[in-house]
């Protein structure tokens, strides 16, 4: 489908409706106080005081301290089945949401840009899972334009809700959103807006709000930055002389071999398995939930040099398979083990 810039500007126009020329200005001075001089920010401030009990955010990027952390998000929308002039909608409220995250230090992640079915034709169906799903999993917050329907929208949020990751979702006042949506539970906050500067305003609110909760949740999960449930498997699965494949197809469903291989390789935060899956695994394995997810102090010590040499490699911009990472630990071990006995 062609672009049609006068179609673009009518769903634009259309979506946001028209206001008077006073009306523009009240919201205006109501949401889009940096643009006012100076020598008027003191009294807005007292106003502000009056009417808010706290100062609004002015200039976001003012409020970060040296010590604030840097943060990921993740920006949900529909981009399949849409006219051009909608995608242009999207496009268009994923540019203000992206600003505004910018001035928090939240950088956010748009599949559009990555995996959009439009453009991006090439990445497999596979990949654009596994990639945009791993995206949400290592966000510290999602963000979802719940303007069209979008079945790969709910994936995301179900991924976001299962990893315990806090979710914004953001709509025009004239828009019904799902009950599916709107009923999630766990941390989630909910902007409804007329105007665009009113959806600004309200997502620069709701970040000034939440941000000190994405921090410590940050804090908090870093520890799932190692791989110890993957680790864990691969070990109990080596012990027994088992593959990959016999593991996978003795769940019940059976489990693709390249799954399981992700669920090995990559780090808690990433695989996040159900704990249904886990259950599955633990009796092919013959084991327990808690042998696998519970690891010894030793499995700890290995798990977390493990991470050190693999961000070394990678810094040295080396290629290391697994195999190659394991005998490298394997000889620091060796070599810590030596230096204790001469000592």
């Amino acid at each position: 489908m062609s672009l049609n810039p006068e179609k673009v500007t009518n769903e634009i126009r259309n979506h946001f409706g028209s206001v008077s020329e006073s009306e523009f200005k009240e919201n205006i001075e109501k949401f889009c106080l940096e643009t006012l001089e100076e020598e008027n920010m003191e009294g807005i401030e007292k106003y502000q005081e009056a009417e808010t009990g706290q100062l609004l955010l002015f200039r976001p990027q003012s409020i970060l301290s040296s010590t604030s952390l840097h943060l990921d998000a993740y920006l949900a929308c529909a981009l399949t089945g849409l006219s051009e002039e909608q995608r242009q909608l999207m496009f268009h409220l994923s540019d203000i949401v992206a600003i505004v995250c910018d001035g928090f230090d939240i950088n956010l992640y748009e599949p559009r840009k990555k995996t959009d079915p439009v453009h991006n034709t090439n990445v497999s169906d596979t990949d654009v899972f596994n990639i945009d799903r791993e995206r949400v999993l290592q966000s510290d917050l999602l963000i979802h334009l719940c303007h069209y329907p979008s079945t790969g929208a709910g994936e995301e949020l179900a991924f976001a809700y299962d990893a315990m990751v806090p979710i914004i979702l953001i709509s025009h006042s004239n828009t019904r959103v799902s009950r599916m949506i709107t009923g999630i539970p766990g941390f989630k906050l909910e902007i409804k807006y007329t105007e665009p500067e009113e959806m600004r305003h309200q997502l620069r609110e709701s970040l000034l709000k939440i941000r000190p909760v994405l921090e410590e949740r940050k804090v908090a999960f870093s520890k799932y930055q190692a791989n110890i449930v993957g680790e864990r498997i691969r070990s109990l699965r080596e012990e027994l002389g088992l593959t990959r494949e016999e593991v996978a197809g003795n769940l019940l469903p059976p489990l693709d071999a390249e799954d399981l291989r992700q669920l090995e390789e990559s780090v808690d935060k990433v695989s996040n398995p159900s704990l249904a899956k886990l259950r599955q695994i633990a009796v092919v394995l013959k084991t327990t939930v808690a042998d696998i997810v519970e690891p010894s102090v030793s499995d700890l010590v290995i798990s977390k040099l493990q991470e050190l040499l693999t961000q070394n490699m990678a810094a040295r911009g080396g290629i290391f398979m697994p195999e190659d990472q394991r005998r490298i630990l394997r000889r620091t071990l060796l070599h810590m083990i030596e230096v204790l006995d001469r000592e």
